[in-house]
């Protein structure tokens, strides 16, 4: 385990909203505070906490037993759990817990599907890249809905039923997912079989688009280049001095397992861009679309590739396929 430490006056906020502790799943980190003292001492979303000073955390430890532990004293001592299992203790002298957290599932309809977090768009603002949220869907909702990769143990979304309304909105091709009503998933057999078991709901815990990037740019005349040269969905270069050089954007810059790789274009505009899409047109008028502004969302393209393979193995993957 590693050993982090934080100095705060008496009273400073955490900066952290829980998620679980329902009396069936483990306490997580739903979110943490840009900024905070907790995002400052190496927490994020998608933690599970094992123990607060001493004092262990089990399936049935409650979301208010959480929150005692967490404001009882001015020095905590939190050990956590990442999703491949590796235990880290995380010292905090002097705490206190920022009082906010996520509704409990007790507390939906079972005649609706609602997100927990925030009710998201397809529009991706640069803050949300990275961010963990967690939404709740009604069983007949996510059964056979997904389609799941396995990339670099963990599970990715590249595709969902467009068929299906409930889920319109709600998802992006890239989102990593972390749990499925609190219990930690790393393979599609685990997210099938949990959400087959589940008696009426589920609760899926994401990171929104971790591998992304977004890039906005803009242009004083309209028809002005952007500078970049793009082949089918993927950036091959910048012009030195254009505008998108000018804003920071090169090629070849992503990373992918530890590897340099292109970028490919997974959303333009806040329009989602089919990740089986090979026409260099298609993408070229949407960047165009906008006059003098137009928004990017970036993403490796060996990891793209990976997912979109992977799509096109599942039947009907037409209907799976996220596209304006």
């Amino acid at each position: 385990s590693t050993q982090s430490t934080g100095d705060v006056t008496k009273g400073e906020k955490l900066g952290i909203m829980l998620a679980g502790g329902n009396g069936t799943a483990p306490i997580y980190v739903q979110n943490v505070y840009e900024g905070s003292l907790a995002s400052h001492c190496g927490l994020y979303g998608g933690l599970q906490i094992i123990s607060v000073n001493g004092t262990i955390f089990t399936e049935t430890s409650t979301h208010h037993d959480a929150v005692l532990a967490l404001t009882s004293s001015e020095h905590l001592s939190i050990t956590v759990k990442d999703m491949i299992n590796k235990v880290s203790d995380i010292d905090f002298p002097e705490t206190e817990l920022e009082k906010t957290s996520s509704a409990p599932l007790d507390n939906y309809e079972e005649s609706s599907d609602m997100n927990i977090k925030e009710d998201m768009s397809y529009g991706v603002q640069k803050s949300q890249i990275g961010t963990t949220l967690s939404i709740y869907l009604q069983k007949r909702h996510a059964i056979g809905n997904f389609h799941l990769v396995e990339v670099a143990s963990s599970l990715w979304i590249a595709g969902w039923n467009q068929r299906e309304p409930a889920l319109l909105g709600k998802f992006h091709v890239g989102d990593q997912l972390l749990s499925l009503n609190g219990q930690p998933v790393t393979t599609v057999a685990e997210a099938f079989s949990i959400m087959d078991m589940t008696p009426s709901g589920v609760e899926l815990l994401l990171k929104r688009l971790p591998m992304a990037v977004e890039y906005k740019l803009h242009r004083k005349d309209e028809g002005e280049p952007w500078g970049m040269q793009i082949r089918q969905n993927r950036l091959v270069d910048v012009i030195h001095g254009s505008i998108a050089w000018q804003s920071g954007l090169q090629p070849f810059s992503a990373q992918f397992r530890g590897e340099p790789c292109a970028w490919a274009i997974t959303q333009v505009n806040s329009v989602p861009v089919s990740i089986l899409c090979r026409s260099t047109d298609v993408i070229l008028n949407k960047i165009d679309s906008q006059t003098k502004d137009t928004s990017i969302i970036f993403q490796p393209s060996e990891f793209v590739t990976i997912l979109s393979e992977s799509l096109r193995e599942q039947p009907h993957y037409e209907d799976f396929v996220a596209r304006s």
